[in-house]
């Protein structure tokens, strides 16, 4: 399929930036539609509704900046800190608006996975489906997400 002016625009703005360092897409060479098809067939794989997987993780970010820079436990064995930055960053997709920088680190204690949240990455997940590429610093595998959640199907709804 031919590449239209839009799509190449979208493309630059999700590639490494003054605004995004590394990018959206890490070194992930996919289309971003193909991207967003295939995390979105690993939730329905996973029988977990793209919302139910946002929701836990919007909840899980709140929590950690309610805290104020502390440690808070999100469930047994999983907490989750807020790191906060200056400054805003734009969504790739136009007309979505400016998010505001900082961090939420997600650590499993038995495991030592982690996973980071951003204001501007739930944004993505919540309105277009896009967990971001493979090998961003910021992308939210819906896999490694729900178990580090522990969300089962049946919570699915």
């Amino acid at each position: 399929m031919k590449e239209t002016p839009q799509d190449h625009s979208l493309d630059a703005r999700l590639a490494a930036s003054k605004f995004s360092g590394d990018g959206f897409l890490g070194h992930d060479h996919r289309p971003v539609d193909e991207i967003i098809t295939e995390d979105l067939r690993t939730l329905d794989r996973l029988r977990i509704e793209k919302e139910t997987l946002h929701g836990a993780l919007a909840d899980a970010f709140e929590k950690a900046r309610a805290a104020l820079g502390g440690r808070v436990d999100i469930r047994p064995g999983l907490s989750a800190i807020a790191h906060e930055s200056m400054g805003r960053i734009p969504s790739p997709f136009r007309g979505d608006g400016m998010f505001e920088k900082g961090d939420v680190m997600l650590t499993d204690s038995a495991t030592g996975d982690t996973l980071i949240l951003t204001a501007l990455g739930l944004f993505l997940i919540h309105r277009h489906g896009f967990f971001q590429g493979h090998g961003s610093r910021y992308r939210i595998d819906p896999t490694r997400a729900a178990r580090l959640l522990d969300l089962r199907p049946e919570e699915a709804g």
